[in-house]
């Protein structure tokens, strides 16, 4: 009888220190480093699905979002015991979870603020974006190539056109679809038999598009998150071009240049007018700090303002954000100039909205799209205003068009003033 009474002292004994060594585990903060999958759930039968890898740098943790080439990195990660915050470097957005186990993390992703919130569930190992089919064919046809986009065709209040442009090998499958106003960066997924799945994590929007290829056409869906919805079409046309991002936005009959007044990141007030830029080519810059399109141009002008800026380039970066407060407007659009460290000027222009935005600009015929490009000579004329902006995601695109701004960069600052 004493024996038995001590095996099982000695077993709940072990038990308990077992269990004890596990919660001491998940107390510490352990994670086991490597590839991770998260499934952020959308709807009760979708989720968007991104790889990211997990890894050690000295004590903390750093993350790194994968979206087909993009990496997004994020080094602001706090464990405090079983709970865990990732913070994004340049968007106000942020993940809140607890640590389950080694392998598992549950809980939310939030964005501005606590009102808008998504679940998640993040899990250690290989796992590919989508699940493969039990029944899958040996090879799909290929989706490879440009397409012809239509979305919510049939409501003419929603409508845009898009070029899709994809690249497709074996089940995996990349690419973007670029609207007259921007891209949605990069896109990765897979296609499976006759059905196509893309998703993308960009640090401030969830992206998620299904399709199923039916005789020439792709016929699908598109979800932004929670907030949105909306089907899509698409037939292949390698010659199908968007309007022209340089004529969508003008000035005004009655105007003959730009003017505006706005407070700087000091609070002091700058005007287009002011000495600083008398007799320079100057870009202002339509940019929001909640904008991942506009973080892809801040990158690029960037490096345009530290090639060119001793050769008499200027930049202004008027920021339009979602706080009225000065305060919170200023710190969010400091942080992205930090980020990548523009050292030409940011001011506070006013809301992030298009109507509200074409307001504080009334010689425009309108706002259309976070960014806007405009381009003013040494003479202080409007020589071009560029729509949208396609980024790095949209490969040729991308590259085609740095080249020509930087082409024309360099001829209006090699024209004389007088």
């Amino acid at each position: 009888m004493k024996k038995l009474l001590f095996f099982l002292s000695l077993v709940i004994l072990i038990s308990c220190s077992d269990n004890s060594t596990k919660q001491e585990q998940v107390n510490s903060g352990i994670l086991v480093e490597g590839s991770w999958l998260l499934q952020f759930k959308i709807t009760e039968t979708n989720n968007i699905p991104v790889n990211f890898n997990l890894t050690k740098v000295n004590d903390h943790y750093q993350v790194e979002f994968l979206n087909a080439e993009e990496k997004i990195i994020a080094n602001d990660v706090v464990i405090k015991g079983n709970q865990i915050s990732i913070k994004d470097p340049v968007f106000n957005v942020w993940f809140e979870g607890n640590i389950v186990d080694a392998t598992t993390i549950e809980g939310n992703w939030y964005k501005d603020g606590q009102d808008y919130k998504v679940p998640f569930v993040a899990k250690h190992g290989k796992i590919k974006r989508f699940e493969s089919p039990e029944v899958l064919s040996v090879s799909s046809e290929s989706i490879t190539g440009r397409w012809e986009v239509d979305f919510s065709k049939d409501n003419e209040e929603d409508h845009y056109k898009a070029i899709g442009q994809f690249k497709h090998v074996d089940n995996y499958l990349t690419g973007t679809f670029m609207t007259e106003t921007g891209d949605y960066r990069f896109l990765e997924g897979n296609v499976y038999n006759d059905s196509l799945y893309l998703s993308c994590y960009d640090g401030a929007h969830l992206f998620l598009f299904k399709a199923q290829l039916k005789n020439d056409s792709l016929i699908g869906t598109f979800w932004s998150g929670i907030h949105w919805q909306e089907p899509w079409v698409a037939v292949r046309n390698k010659d199908f071009k968007l309007t022209n991002p340089d004529s969508l936005t003008f000035l005004k009959d009655g105007y003959t240049n730009l003017a505006f007044t706005f407070p700087n990141l000091n609070g002091d007030s700058v005007s287009l007018s002011d000495e600083k830029y008398a007799g320079k080519v100057v870009i202002v810059n339509i940019m929001g700090p909640w904008c991942p399109n506009c973080k892809d141009e801040t990158a690029y002008l960037t490096e345009l303002y530290d090639q060119y800026h001793e050769k008499g380039l200027e930049i202004i970066a008027l920021s339009y954000n979602k706080s009225e407060d000065f305060e919170t407007a200023k710190n969010n659009t400091l942080k992205v100039k930090e980020f990548f460290g523009a050292k030409y000027d940011f001011l506070i222009a006013g809301q992030a909205n298009k109507i509200s935005a074409g307001k504080t600009l009334p010689m425009l015929n309108h706002i259309m799209s976070f960014p806007t490009s405009i381009f003013i000579d040494r003479k202080g004329n409007i020589r071009k205003i560029r729509t949208g902006f396609y980024g790095p995601g949209t490969g040729t695109f991308y590259k085609r068009y740095i080249e020509r701004t930087n082409d024309f960069t360099a001829k209006l600052l090699s024209e004389k003033t007088d």
